[in-house]
């Protein structure tokens, strides 16, 4: 055993869109000559695919996570194993500020990974910014009116309506999930590396912005899935049904639209149907993703299903192998609901976007791609912001696969030819993930002198 490879414990924030984006990092991490222990909560962690030989998988009791308690026991016993080297640093969510608490008490360094965009890390860490510009509190989620006001005065920010920001920016002190917030924030300006999903060709101003004021550990490593070869032991909540690959060989090239809404949001039967009957009036074909929880209820899933069944130009399934759809041939849109994602995803696919946000960052998102990387369409009506009508719907989905839609179709592909470059031989991602690593080594090495 070299003992003085870089080992990395790598504990991921436990939801679906947290777990994958640790798991690709952390298998390009591991062929780079880092040592890599994964450790997860125990209601998770036999979800995982401990297909990947080059990790060890551990578990923890799902009390640890939301109390902090990270069970210093499991931390020294890695820090003792003579069978592995020393742990050079924890590599945790950035929703999960805590951790840089138990790596400081065993000596070793904390690096965040940050799973959304870097305009949205950007905006975190200007709340204090945000305020005494009276742009926060945000009172369009209390009062329903719809804010006016334009951020143009955040360094490394194109100008962005505040509508767009997510109602979890409420400045209110006594609000424990603000508070934490701040910690969070606090506590990313402290650690070694933050690690963002993201490609600097894509948000450089922001990027550049993170990294000023001494801040130079904050670095995009994206896109995280052009990263390593495609592996079909993908980290999932739920079985992958892999028959719609098979479906997906029969269509034609670019004449299908994918729909996904993630793996936590919930819709109204109401909103599906708008989808639906848009859809249909657009005649193309179309693999829909229909979780068992999509719905509430499932007397309502079952009734969608049954009215869904009567058009033969689509199929269903409860779950898709997301990043071998996006790649397929015969897709050429995606209606999402705008996590991030799914929007590397897609983008690294050079697949357009047709958007359908539904909470947290996922309004952000749509305008970052709709306005300023200019690679999708806005799928909700005019004068809101997350519904949908069937005529918006036929609308976007008939331009995007129609011949008005060849400029925006080559756009995006040759932003996916970008992104793709980013994480090769040379390319700014990567150079970012050597440079990390190289660090990680030279910690090492001091370590165990």
């Amino acid at each position: 055993m070299d003992y003085q490879q870089a080992h990395i414990l790598a504990f991921p924030f436990p939801a679906q869109g947290h777990i994958n984006p640790m798991m690709l990092l952390c298998r390009k991490f591991a062929s780079m000559g880092i040592v890599i222990t994964f450790l997860n909560i125990r209601s998770r962690h036999n979800n995982l695919e401990e297909g990947d030989d080059q990790f060890r998988f551990v578990s923890i009791s799902d009390e640890c996570l939301p109390t902090g308690r990270l069970g210093n026991n499991i931390v020294a016993d890695l820090t003792a194993d003579s069978s592995r080297p020393p742990l050079t640093c924890i590599l945790s969510d950035a929703f999960m500020s805590w951790t840089h608490d138990v790596a400081s008490k065993f000596g070793i360094c904390r690096a965040a990974l940050w799973t959304s965009s870097a305009t949205w890390a950007l905006l975190s860490l200007r709340i204090p910014l945000l305020r005494d510009n009276g742009v926060l509190p945000i009172r369009m989620y209390s009062t329903g009116i719809r804010s006016s006001k334009i951020l143009d005065f955040v360094p490394g920010l194109p100008p962005i309506p505040a509508r767009f920001l997510p109602e979890t920016l409420q400045p209110d002190e006594k609000d424990p999930d603000f508070r934490l917030r701040i910690r969070r924030n606090s506590v990313m300006q402290k650690d070694a590396w933050v690690l963002l999903n993201s490609v600097y060709e894509m948000e450089p101003l922001q990027l550049e912005e993170l990294a000023s004021s001494d801040n130079l550990h904050f670095i995009a490593v994206g896109p995280l899935q052009c990263l390593t070869q495609p592996s079909k032991e993908h980290a999932s909540q739920w079985q992958q049904d892999r028959s719609c690959l098979e479906w997906l060989d029969k269509q034609a090239p670019g004449s299908v639209v994918y729909i996904s809404f993630g793996s936590l949001a919930i819709l109204s039967y109401d909103q599906v149907e708008e989808i639906l009957t848009g859809l249909n009036k657009s005649g193309h074909a179309f693999l829909w993703v229909i979780r068992l929880d999509l719905f509430e209820g499932e007397e309502i899933r079952a009734k969608f299903l049954e009215k869904i069944s009567l058009i033969d130009r689509g199929i269903v399934i409860p779950w898709a192998p997301q990043l071998e759809v996006l790649q397929h041939r015969s897709v050429g849109a995606f209606l999402t609901h705008s996590g991030w994602n799914s929007v590397m995803e897609a983008l690294a696919a050079g697949v357009p976007l047709l958007c359908k946000p539904c909470f947290a960052d996922q309004i952000l998102n749509t305008a970052l791609v709709v306005d300023h990387i200019k690679a999708g369409l806005r799928a909700t009506k005019p004068d809101d912001d997350k519904e949908v009508s069937s005529s918006r719907i036929h609308e976007v989905v008939s331009f995007a696969m129609g011949d008005d839609g060849g400029e925006l179709r080559e756009r995006v592909k040759r932003l996916g030819q970008t992104l793709a470059e980013a994480a090769e031989h040379g390319g700014s991602s990567l150079l970012n993930l050597q440079a990390f690593c190289q660090d990680m080594k030279r910690r090492q090495a001091a370590r165990v002198e």
